[in-house]
């Protein structure tokens, strides 16, 4: 689980800015919220950030899945750009360095990981190790600008023979991690399996309003052999008030047409072999999933295009829910409230903090303030961003703002006793100006 994660030159986020997950001593649902990952420590399992438009909420998420996907990417030549964006609203930043730096559990131990880099070198990476109260050096990796090489500094601990450790510098080019690097390399089982693994599969990638979660959900279900999953988001569906009985894939053939012809023949990466197979047989195979639905009249199957947008979407965060709680991963989610009414939005939450217990954590943004109105949101797991006269993104945590826990967090953040909300100018706008003028012939 993350502990914390700390960014700086970042998109909108110049100087550093601090997303925790460490709970304070408020022991409001704490055996709800929190889940231990250590003696004596234990981790928030959520975290919410609100802000205006533009305020840098996304942002945070982006950092969080830049870092995760580059941490073990190793598709990058060597002279690459690394492709991200440091602030711009300045005349200095975009000169300097990025930096991260997270904290995390795992196998109850902590580590901590540090990288520093600009467009095209890694600078720095520290990974440590705290087996006990002092960290353990694991490795330090520096960047030798007069050979343009990496030195890599290995410690003791972490458990590699000294071949293993010249395989992993051979491939550790200047803009490849040292953690993507070591996946590339053919070596011995070491402590780096269990950062490589929590970073490949641990950490999902970002999901989007615009995310869909149909093609996701068709094919966990297709893969779903002892139908654990469709049972699953069946129960879900039917506790969140839905009246659908069950889902079904069929399998159909679908004929080719112009249209699809056209994407066909100019799709990238796919040979030209097969493209005249496909074209040939003049159809393509096709999955569409079918939902049934209970109503006085007995059982009726509907095609999943005349289900509404937040129907579908609520089976897709089904499936999602399936994952956190199963498989225990990390899931940053944008506009979590996209097309979902907010009693399924809390409803969804509720379900997640009371049964999730395999280190998992969801991070969502959200413009839904009705959970600053709910009695059972915890102080410290509300976030907010705001931006000051720089254009800058400050990440701000609720339980440092002082409010009395007898105060209404929706009456104060709605009254800006917490952040600025937008200003909002009148709302009678002078049209002539805009109108079109014709002159009379």
């Amino acid at each position: 689980m993350i502990a914390e994660f700390k960014i700086r030159n970042f998109y909108s986020l110049r100087d550093e800015q601090t997303l925790s997950f460490i709970p304070t001593n408020d022991n409001t649902f704490r055996d709800i919220y929190t889940e231990e990952v250590a003696d004596d420590v234990s981790l928030l399992k959520i975290g919410c950030i609100y802000g205006s438009n533009a305020s840098g909420k996304t942002n945070i998420l982006k950092a969080l899945d830049f870092f995760s996907k580059f941490m073990v990417d190793d598709s990058l030549n060597k002279g690459d750009e690394i492709g991200f964006v440091p602030f711009l609203l300045d005349e200095v930043s975009e000169k300097e360095r990025t930096q991260f730096e997270m904290t995390f559990y795992l196998n109850r131990e902590k580590y901590k990981l540090s990288l520093v880099l600009d467009k095209k070198v890694i600078h720095e990476e520290t990974l440590q190790v705290y087996s006990s109260f002092q960290p353990t050096l694991l490795y330090k990796r520096t960047y030798n600008a007069e050979r343009d090489a990496t030195d890599i500094m290995f410690g003791g601990k972490v458990g590699l023979v000294k071949k293993s450790r010249e395989a992993i510098e051979g491939n550790a080019i200047n803009n490849r991690t040292v953690i993507a690097s070591f996946g590339k390399s053919n070596v011995e089982k070491s402590r780096l399996n269990l950062v490589y693994e929590f970073f490949s599969q641990r950490i999902a990638p970002i999901m989007y309003p615009q995310s869909s979660l149909m093609g996701f959900t068709k094919r966990r279900i297709t893969k779903d052999k002892d139908g654990r999953l469709k049972k699953f988001i069946l129960h879900f569906l039917k506790a969140s008030d839905f009246n659908i009985s069950d889902i079904a894939i069929h399998e159909e053939e679908v004929n080719i047409t112009p249209e699809m012809e056209l994407i066909i023949k100019n799709t990238p990466g796919m040979p030209e072999k097969a493209k005249e197979e496909v074209l040939k047989k003049g159809t393509l195979q096709s999955d569409e999933m079918f939902f049934v639905h209970q109503t006085s009249n007995g059982d009726k199957e509907l095609y999943e295009e005349l289900e509404s947008r937040g129907t579908k979407r609520y089976m897709g965060l089904a499936a999602i829910l399936y994952d956190l709680l199963v498989h225990g991963v990390i899931l940053p989610v944008d506009e979590i409230e996209t097309s979902i009414h907010y009693e399924l939005l809390s409803y969804f939450i509720k379900v997640f903090l009371v049964n999730s217990k395999r280190g998992t954590q969801l991070i969502v943004s959200t413009h839904d303030i009705n959970l600053l109105d709910e009695d059972y949101i915890r102080r410290d797991v509300i976030w907010f961003t705001d931006k000051n006269d720089g254009g800058e993104t400050q990440l701000i945590r609720l339980s440092t703002l002082g409010l009395h826990k007898t105060l209404s967090v929706y009456n104060a953040y709605r009254q800006e006793k917490l952040v600025d909300l937008p200003f909002l100018d009148s709302i009678y706008m002078d049209m002539d100006e805009y109108y079109e003028h014709q002159t009379e012939e």
